[in-house]
C-alpha cells in the first residue's frame, strides 16, 4: 500500500469525526486541528519553533508524510475532501 492509499484509509468525510484538515498550499502542507485534543497532540509533538497562523501549521511538503504518519499512529483521522496532493 502507497503512502497516499494509506493516507486515504484514515480519513473521514466532514463532519464525521477528523481530527486534523491538511490543505496545500504551494510547496507547504497546512494543518488545521479540528478539536482540543488534536491541538494539543500536534502542539505536543511539533518544535517549538514550528510555524503557525492562527491556529494552523505551516510545514514544508517533504515532512507532511511523516507528520501524518504520526497522526494516524496516535489515532486521529484527516478530514477526506481536503487532503494535499
Amino acid at each position: 500500500m502507497n503512502d497516499r492509499d494509506r493516507l486515504f484509509q484514515a480519513t473521514a468525510a466532514e463532519g464525521q469525526g477528523a481530527s486534523f484538515v491538511a490543505t496545500r498550499e504551494g510547496g507547504f502542507a497546512m494543518l488545521t486541528p479540528l478539536t482540543a485534543a488534536a491541538e494539543a497532540w500536534l502542539r505536543a509533538n511539533t518544535a517549538e519553533e514550528s510555524t503557525w497562523i492562527g491556529d494552523t501549521l505551516v510545514i514544508e511538503m517533504r515532512y507532511f508524510g511523516h507528520l501524518a504518519e504520526a497522526i494516524i499512529a496516535a489515532g486521529f483521522l484527516f478530514e477526506r475532501n481536503a487532503l494535499p496532493n
